[in-house]
């Protein structure tokens, strides 16, 4: 059999004296706390009548059952009926599609692929189609309009289709050919040089400048240019960099304390709003997105109490952190293969209420950059 709790709350400025009152009457205190001033207590429900008879001094006033049997006061046959036809009533009209929307400017398009969705069941006041189906369908549409279609997607936004499609063209313009060169972005010394068109100039271990040519679009043959070329490639240097972090030296920690709440939130139009008001003072928020129904969106909040706690950075403390956000900082800009090689602290110091971290870095970047260029035609007869 569950056994069942109650909390009792009362005003007293000598909880530890009171709660001696309770063990000297053979009265088990299963929890306290105190909160907005006032004195909670966790007993056993059939003890409620000795609190009541033998501490007469105090005053105790009944807040709430707890576990099951606080349920069973909440939870009615009405709230449970309504309860079940809310998350029916959700489930339907999150689950229902009201609008099919095609985006293309020629209204023929649009009007094809219309008709052909609704063939394949695509259309409104129907249940929304998982994934694989749509992308099954959107293949099936493909293939029966080849020359007609280029690119189809079919995407749910709340309780709706967005077709997205892009017609084929048959006769494309030819484009213009085009010559260019590999020149270097900013000054390093060449580590790797990859090219799939073009006569490499560079090679490992040389330094170059901004502007130099690095890969020619040229094609010599006995020193005489035979052929042109767009050149492609890419050319990965060391560049180097010197950067300097201002710190404050007063700072806060945020930490975690274990304890965490569940609560729900709306989103429309008009803002934000959270349906329960949360019971911790101080908390950070993780959401995670439920459902959208009529244009009006719902999302589960995990929120855990934390606490600040003011700290100080000492020295070396401060050149750790500021070695951090520089890092930071430059691989937020560094791209597929690119990376620090080396870094160095040059100066460090500590003025008034921040350090000040001067720091020097090595990193590898790739360099390559297009630079197009003319070629002149040579006349007949010349």
């Amino acid at each position: 059999m569950i056994k069942h709790y109650i909390f009792i709350k009362t005003k007293t400025k000598n909880k530890d004296k009171l709660l001696v009152k309770f063990y000297k009457n053979h009265i088990s205190v299963y929890d306290c706390f105190v909160d907005h001033g006032e004195f909670y207590i966790k007993i056993a429900a059939d003890d409620l009548v000795n609190v009541q008879d033998k501490i007469v001094t105090t005053k105790f006033e009944y807040v709430t059952d707890t576990g099951v049997y606080h349920l069973k006061n909440i939870i009615t046959p009405l709230k449970m009926v309504s309860v079940g036809l809310f998350l029916f009533f959700v489930f339907l009209f999150s689950h229902v599609i009201v609008s099919v929307e095609v985006i293309h400017s020629n209204k023929e398009i649009r009007q094809l692929v219309q008709s052909t969705l609704e063939e394949y069941g695509i259309k409104k006041y129907t249940f929304y189609k998982n994934y694989n189906d749509l992308q099954e369908i959107k293949e099936k549409i493909l293939n029966e309009y080849k020359n007609q279609l280029e690119w189809l997607e079919i995407e749910r936004v709340g309780m709706k289709y967005v077709v997205r499609i892009e017609e084929r063209i048959i006769n494309s313009i030819p484009q213009e050919e085009k010559y260019c060169h590999i020149v270097a972005s900013k000054s390093g010394i060449v580590s790797t040089v990859r090219s799939t068109k073009g006569e490499i100039l560079v090679q490992s271990g040389m330094y170059v400048s901004e502007g130099d040519r690095l890969i020619t679009g040229e094609i010599a043959f006995n020193e005489e240019v035979k052929n042109n070329v767009c050149a492609e490639g890419n050319v990965l240097a060391e560049v180097w960099y010197t950067t300097t972090v201002h710190l404050p030296i007063n700072h806060a920690k945020t930490n975690r304390t274990g304890k965490w709440r569940f609560n729900l939130e709306v989103e429309t139009l008009k803002g934000k709003y959270k349906i329960f008001k949360s019971r911790l003072k101080e908390y950070e928020t993780e959401r995670k997105k439920l459902f959208t129904l009529f244009n009006i969106h719902f999302y589960l909040l995990k929120e855990y109490e934390i606490t600040k706690e003011d700290l100080k950075y000492s020295l070396e403390e401060g050149v750790r952190e500021a070695q951090r956000l520089a890092d930071q900082k430059i691989n937020l800009q560094l791209k597929e293969e690119e990376k620090i090689k080396s870094r160095k602290v040059l100066k460090k110091s500590i003025n008034n209420s921040t350090i000040d971290v001067e720091l020097f870095y090595v990193v590898i970047e790739n360099i390559a950059k297009v630079e197009e260029y003319t070629v002149e035609l040579e006349k007949e007869g010349s």
